[in-house]
């Protein structure tokens, strides 16, 4: 959460005393605070300096109330996204229903106890940029989704979508619950804070939760983020490469080198079968992409992190018109029942290490969709893994 500073909040009260009061409160807690007087000038004011959230009185004779002041609050466009906290003396259930259905989020009952107002203000703030984190991730989802849909090469497009839709639920789910339970437990403490006797431990407990659910928010939402960037590598990956003339020992040598730091730490040994002079027009950013991921699957799963010795070899050879490649190497091997499942998105046996499933399919897309070639994969547990590649090339010879 960002600083208090960060925060602009408007304070609403016909009663100056009152004012003062909180804006000194506020302010010495390290906010920035406006104020306004009246249901006309919360309008305005809360239009042009955008507060982050509005404490606003209920009875403010004469003009419109603190209930038709939220309710045109929430109906205008600039301002329906502002959290609405009402204070008043008026407490009955009814009240209470009343400020809850014209859009207010929560409601502090006069007179009022300063931490109570710090309390609610904190835990309402904190929703609010949940909030505002789950929206943009949604637009970015929604933006990348628009662009791949204008990519004509994406290969099974609805069943990528479909695929990530359901991924996606997982974090953003748990997210949202989440938030709920934030939303929970900040009308509990509106209960405690409305006992005679404040339980502190009672309150304690209730902040700690609030706590906890927000930091599990965050962790599901930087999932979710991680989820989208993922996705859109995909998208990128298929539009971004130009048809060049290159040297395929020199792209191959060249991605071993960029994983060098992953791994240089391991006992994994990569060996390089292929002619120097094999010189082809095709796509090189496309053979990178395909090799960095079969290599980075080979470090995490194939040899556990890295942490189990092996070799991994790399051959490639000109067949006819076609480029021929095997990548094999001697980890662990792919289980008979995940073997058929490699090429699917968001298929993926490390899901708790952070895997997105997306490598293998990013490939298959690759080698299939720009490539116009074809992959298998064959293995058994304790008996390693090659892969097999072919796709057209032209061979050149020119220097």
């Amino acid at each position: 959460m960002a600083t208090f500073g960060d925060y602009l909040i408007l304070i609403v009260d016909d009663n100056p005393s009152n004012l003062s009061v909180l804006v000194d409160y506020l302010e010495g807690c390290g906010f920035t605070t406006r104020v306004a007087t009246n249901g006309d000038l919360t309008l305005q004011r809360a239009q042009r300096i955008q507060p982050a959230l509005i404490l606003l009185d209920v009875m403010m004779p004469p003009g419109i109330d603190g209930f038709e002041t939220c309710r045109r609050l929430k109906a205008d466009e600039k301002t329906k996204d502002i959290p609405v906290i009402f204070m008043t003396a008026l407490s009955s259930t009814e009240d209470k229903v009343k400020g809850f259905a014209v859009g207010g989020v929560d409601y502090i009952t006069k007179p009022i106890q300063h931490e109570e107002v710090l309390a609610r203000v904190t835990t309402h703030l904190r929703i609010r940029d949940l909030t505002i984190h789950l929206n943009a991730k949604v637009e970015e989802l929604t933006q990348t989704r628009q662009e791949l849909i204008q990519s004509e090469k994406m290969a099974s497009l609805g069943r990528l979508v479909a695929g990530f839709a359901h991924e996606l639920n997982t974090p953003l789910g748990v997210a949202i619950g989440s938030a709920s339970t934030l939303q929970s437990e900040a009308k509990k403490i509106n209960n405690i804070m409305e006992q005679e006797e404040v339980d502190v431990d009672e309150l304690l407990s209730a902040l700690d939760v609030i706590d906890k659910g927000f930091n599990l928010t965050l962790s599901n939402l930087e999932r979710a983020a991680n989820l989208v960037s993922s996705f859109k590598r995909t998208a990128v990956d298929q539009t971004s490469d130009n048809v060049l003339s290159f040297y395929v020992k020199e792209v191959i040598n060249d991605t071993i080198n960029t994983l060098h730091n992953r791994f240089k730490k391991t006992n994994i040994e990569i060996l390089v079968d292929c002619p120097q002079d094999l010189k082809v027009i095709s796509l090189p950013g496309a053979l990178e992409q395909i090799l960095t991921n079969l290599l980075m699957n080979s470090l995490i799963h194939g040899f556990n992190e890295g942490k189990n010795a092996g070799i991994i070899k790399i051959k490639a050879q000109l067949n006819k018109e076609f480029l021929h490649l095997e990548y094999s190497g001697n980890g662990i091997g792919i289980a008979p029942e995940n073997l058929e499942k490699i090429f699917e998105p968001f298929f993926t046996t490390h899901r708790a290490h952070g895997g997105s499933g997306l490598g293998m399919y990013i490939c298959y897309n690759l080698v299939t969709s720009q490539l116009h070639g074809t992959i298998n994969c064959k293995s058994a547990i304790g008996k390693g893994v090659l892969f097999k590649i072919d796709f057209p090339v032209v061979l050149t010879t020119d220097n």
